[in-house]
């Protein structure tokens, strides 16, 4: 068990607010910490920070190296064995040890042997964190491993790194994954690491529980708010009135109604401004709880009514066929989704559709000359840069099938 202890961390990315403002961290490297947060909280930048990987200010201090999934495959093109053992930290890692892992964790070591491209994302998953646990001296840090995994791979994996003793980093979405495989949870809240024991239940809990509390006094606190501005508004009413008798009494004794405008002048001034101090004092109060915006989508319509056909299409790579011929038609407003194991076929299938595939294609695909097909990977790891530059390049690689 090793310390691993974090002081005054902050980082900011340019042009952007901080990430992380003045963090303090302990923990020890055989805690299995989820590390949660919303997207764009952090949590990659935060294990690149413990890489060494990104400038920042304050100190990360432990004797751990860490190593990282996902792994950086320099030749995707040759057998899965060799590909992983080039990107292994270790130089002196071993087939028979990656074979090992592969056993424990239930899967067919034959996997090694074809080429690594060529497997699924989920298998490429597999081998990758048997790769990483051969590999004892280091901290590993999982980042969203369970991203191409079926529910059986999910569970399959989950299994392994429970009974694996050592600890880890890891993030996911599967919140049903997540407490079966860790012991603490570090939660990136309002850029700052908040650190908890427990798994992802037990902290949602809490999270649920401190989330109403703060909605139950918002919901105080604006009341008063509103109650204190319309008082506001009634003492700047009562001036006005004032100053209007002021103005419109020609004939009145005006020193008598110059003084009465005056002292309700000078009431009305005190008045608000303590009624500002109090406004300024709950606003200072509220607490900013966390919504999910809704995710849209800009779907374009089509006048196709026959988006896609499939006619007993089979696929098959190094004269392995992946499935037996399927058939199907894709109509308007028609959603279908595409299931089966990891290594089926789904995203071959899918490469095949868009005529990507690099196997052969039996069969029939067809749809209609002009549609618009719009593709989302399964993997986006080389997607660099702004977001702005992303929708540039992406709005220039527009491609009509």
């Amino acid at each position: 068990m090793q310390p691993i202890n974090i002081r005054n961390l902050t980082f900011v990315y340019p042009g952007q607010p901080p990430l992380f403002d003045n963090c303090q961290l302990d923990f020890n490297s055989n805690w299995r910490l989820g590390l949660l947060g919303r997207n764009g909280r952090g949590k990659t930048t935060l294990m690149n920070i413990l890489r060494g990987r990104l400038d920042y200010r304050g100190t990360v201090t432990t004797n751990l190296a860490f190593n990282y999934f996902p792994l950086t495959i320099n030749d995707p093109t040759t057998f899965a064995d060799p590909a992983l053992l080039a990107s292994s930290a270790d130089r002196n890692l071993e087939q028979w040890q990656i074979e090992r892992e592969l056993g424990l964790m239930g899967v067919d070591p034959a996997l090694l042997w074809q080429p690594y491209q060529t497997l699924s994302g989920g298998e490429q998953t597999k081998v990758q964190l048997a790769t990483l646990f051969t590999q004892t001296g280091a901290f590993l840090l999982l980042d969203e491993p369970t991203n191409h995994f079926d529910q059986a791979s999910r569970q399959q994996v989950a299994n392994y790194l429970v009974q694996k003793q050592r600890g880890f980093i890891i993030t996911s979405h599967d919140q049903a994954f997540l407490d079966q495989v860790i012991d603490h949870t570090l939660v990136i809240e309002r850029h700052q690491l908040v650190l908890l024991q427990g798994n992802y239940s037990a902290y949602r809990r809490q999270k649920d529980r401190r989330d109403e509390e703060a909605r139950a006094n918002n919901r105080q606190l604006q009341a008063e708010i509103k109650t204190l501005k319309k008082a506001r508004q009634r003492q700047a009413q009562w001036a006005q009135q004032a100053e209007n008798e002021k103005k419109h009494n020609a004939h009145a004794d005006k020193g008598f109604i110059g003084a009465k405008a005056a002292k309700m002048m000078k009431k009305t001034v005190t008045t608000t401004h303590h009624l500002n101090q109090a406004i300024s004092d709950r606003v200072g109060l509220l607490k900013d709880v966390e919504s999910v915006v809704p995710l849209t989508i800009n779907y374009q319509p089509d006048y196709h009514q026959t988006l896609l056909t499939l006619n007993q299409v089979a696929i098959a790579i190094a004269g392995h066929q992946l499935f037996q011929p399927v058939s199907a038609t894709l109509k308007q407003h028609e959603q279908v989704a595409l299931v089966g194991p990891n290594g089926a076929g789904k995203s071959s299938l899918i490469r095949a559709i868009l005529n990507h595939f690099p196997g052969n294609i039996s069969g029939e695909i067809s749809h209609p000359a002009d549609l618009t097909i719009s593709y989302v990977r399964q993997d986006c790891t080389d997607n660099h840069g702004t977001l702005d530059q992303f929708a540039a390049d992406f709005a220039c690689h527009m491609t009509n099938y």
